[in-house]
């Protein structure tokens, strides 16, 4: 399983102290059935917890989502600064999540490379 966070959910994490663990944590807790909110047409919201402190009070991701193959973090943020992503930010990373399922997976890997994103990998903290 491959999983990226894009350039904005990775300075969002990198800010906030959100390790790649908890990140991981909320994919591989996908792949296991696992899914806090399907909003449809790829896109997942996931909870990720806070550092020291439980899900309810940590962060909201929504990520593009392909069970055993893709996850990109899309957008992330803190329960504590908005409760929900709205119509628009939803309607705009329905689109995106759209054209993403039309890429093959040499496509899918251009577009990493090419925008920069991230990746996290499922071994310790700061391996790929």
């Amino acid at each position: 399983m491959l999983v990226f966070q894009n350039r904005s959910v990775a300075r969002a994490a990198r800010k906030e102290g959100l390790s790649d663990e908890a990140c991981r944590k909320a994919i591989d807790n996908a792949d296991r059935g696992l899914i806090d909110a399907d909003l449809g047409g790829g896109l997942i919201k996931q909870r990720i917890a806070r550092q020291g402190g439980g899900k309810s009070g940590g962060y909201r991701s929504i990520i593009f989502y392909r069970r055993g193959d893709l996850a990109v973090m899309l957008h992330l943020f803190a329960k504590s600064d908005k409760a929900n992503i709205t119509a628009t930010e939803r309607d705009a990373l329905g689109l995106l999540a759209k054209e993403m399922h039309k890429l093959s997976l040499d496509q899918l890997h251009e577009l990493v490379r090419s925008s920069g994103w991230r990746e996290i990998s499922d071994g310790p903290e700061g391996q790929t």
